[in-house]
This record gives C-alpha cells, structure tokens and sequence, in this order.
C-alpha cells in the first residue's frame, strides 16, 4: 500500500487557501480542498506524474510539482519516498506564489 506522508504545516496550507476562497465562496472552497486532498491519494499510488522542480536552491532538489486539475491555480510540492513507496507532501501553494520564496521562509522537507 502506498504512503502519504503529509508534512504537518500543509494544514495551514489548506487552511489559507480555504479561508480565503470561502470569504465568497463557501463551497468552492470545500471543493477546493476536496481535489486537493484527491490529489495527494493520487499522488501517493503514482508518486512521479508531477514535474521536476529545478530550484535554485540546493535544499529543494528532488521536489515535484503536480498541477490539481480541477483547480490549476493550485500547485502540490512534494517529494516521492524512496523507492517510489509514495510521497511526502510538502506545500500546496497558488500558482501566483514565489515558491522559493516560501521555502526559504518554512524550511520544510
């Protein structure tokens, strides 16, 4: 059975996201968070669809990014298990934000 490992800050992730579609779209927002916890299921059976990130920092090598397609606005960070067991998923950001960015400033792996 495939692993998901979900880092504990992507709730805040979530949470930003659902806070800030739901101000005037309470449902979008539920649909929102739904494909995007689809997708880490997704993620966790087929561990490399997403894209190589290519970072300028050293730190965030290895990390995929996977488009949610329902909501292409919305990007999954994550990094594949060894082995290809599944995977640990690292951030859910809009597209709009700098990445490098936010990993700089969360540090997480």
């Amino acid at each position: 059975m495939p692993e998901l490992q979900v880092h504990p800050e992507v709730k805040y992730d979530l949470a930003e996201i659902y806070v800030y579609i739901a101000q005037d779209h309470p449902d979008a927002a539920e649909a929102v968070e739904l494909a995007v916890t689809d997708a880490f299921e997704l993620l966790a059976s087929h561990p490399r669809p997403g894209t190589e990130y290519s970072p300028l920092r050293r730190t965030l090598k290895g990390i995929r990014l996977m488009v949610v397609t329902e909501y292409p606005n919305y990007l999954i960070y994550y990094r594949p298990l060894p082995e290809d067991a599944g995977v640990r998923i690292l951030y859910v950001l809009h597209a709009a934000r700098d990445a490098v960015t936010v990993a700089k400033d969360h540090r997480r792996q």
